[in-house]
């Protein structure tokens, strides 16, 4: 039972992290301007989600892979959210 409950804990943690930055690239899309986002922040979370994403891979090569897919969805949702934010930072602040 209590593992039932972490793991569900864990599910919800993931998809939070996973959609956190959903409203800034939805605000950016909107007003056609990233200058909130600084150049910092972009490296740092890209950084992160690469090394971290790469680190669970090589933890993780050869267990079961759907016991490790909300960690994985976290990550490349993360990831992929940080790369669209760093492209409309290039395409908006010219």
């Amino acid at each position: 039972m209590l593992n039932s409950i972490f793991w569900f804990l864990g599910v919800i943690g993931a998809i939070a992290f996973a959609i956190n930055l959903a409203p800034q690239v939805y605000k950016c899309f909107k007003d056609k301007s990233a200058k909130q986002i600084s150049v910092g922040f972009l490296a740092l979370a890209f950084t992160g989600n690469v090394c971290y994403g790469l680190y669970l891979i090589y933890l993780n090569w050869g267990s079961d892979f759907l016991t490790m897919l909300p960690i994985y969805f976290n990550y490349g949702s993360a990831f992929t959210l940080t790369l669209i934010l760093s492209i409309m930072k290039r395409k908006y602040d010219k």
